[in-house]
């Protein structure tokens, strides 16, 4: 049974009507309203799973680009850069200025560059980690190396390769920040955490592990496969929450069946001793 307007109509003043029906444009499989609440929820749970890692990479990433600027260009790197702009294109020097200029009215004689870093959106610096900075940032001596210091030495240095990925997480982060439905046939949640986790390791690290001790993803992905019981609904949804974990499915089930089958085997053969006896 399709969805209907009556059934939409209560939730016109709340959660409204066109946003609950983006949910079954996006899903090909929403197609009774219990389908339609279930994803709705399901759309929560997993954006909340990540949050402690796109909050990681934001942080990391603006702060290790920071310090590799303070290492190369001196302490005052900001500074310089409001007064002359060095650096910055434009119109990435207006976003930049407007920033500055709005953390030094609200914080006036308390004001630090440490306030405008972290004023700047997570958009400025993946925008600074692209290809047409190449002349200006990456292609100088210490700056790649410095911001991205655990890229892989088998890979040859290119802000492109880093560009690409960084904005496709930017995207990624936007749609969940801004309440989007990221459960979706195009896209694939698993390999967008996977994404976010190597780009996150090519950033500096250090031993608080925030991501390790605090993610909930695996955990909450897993559920929420485990909540469709039934075979052809729980092959629906893993198509839908990424398309990789049908394989991740089948190569757990016949990892169990497997280990199943071996303690079998074992305690029969233990029987069978046991009754020579």
């Amino acid at each position: 049974m399709s969805i209907t307007e009556k059934e939409l109509e209560i939730y016109r003043k709340t959660i409204s009507v066109e946003r609950l029906k983006s949910f079954s444009v996006h899903n090909k499989n929403v197609i009774t309203f219990k389908d339609l609440k279930e994803y709705y929820i399901a759309n929560i749970m997993i954006s909340q799973a990540f949050y402690p890692i796109l909050s990681t990479i934001e942080i990391t990433l603006r702060n290790a680009i920071d310090t590799t600027f303070k290492n190369l260009l001196g302490d005052d790197w900001l500074e310089q850069e409001y007064q002359h702009n060095t650096i910055l294109h434009p119109k990435d020097y207006e976003k930049f200025k407007t920033s500055y200029e709005k953390i030094q009215k609200k914080y006036k004689d308390k004001f630090t560059p440490g306030k405008v870093i972290a004023e700047l959106h997570f958009g400025f610096w993946t925008t600074l980690c692209s290809k047409r900075y190449n002349d200006r940032i990456w292609t100088k001596k210490g700056f790649f190396k410095g911001v991205f210091e655990n890229y892989p030495k088998s890979k040859q240095q290119q802000i492109h390769d880093v560009s690409d990925k960084l904005n496709k997480i930017r995207n990624f982060r936007n749609r969940i920040f801004h309440y989007e439905p990221i459960i979706r046939d195009d896209y694939d949640i698993r390999c967008m955490y996977l994404l976010i986790e190597e780009v996150l390791n090519y950033l500096p690290i250090d031993n608080l592990e925030v991501v390790n001790k605090t993610s909930e993803f695996k955990k909450v992905y897993n559920k929420l496969n485990k909540r469709f019981k039934s075979k052809k609904s729980r092959a629906l949804y893993a198509k839908c929450i990424g398309r990789n974990s049908r394989l991740y499915i089948s190569i757990i089930t016949y990892i169990i069946d497997f280990v199943n089958t071996k303690i079998k085997s074992k305690n029969s053969s233990k029987a069978s001793q046991g009754g020579q006896r």
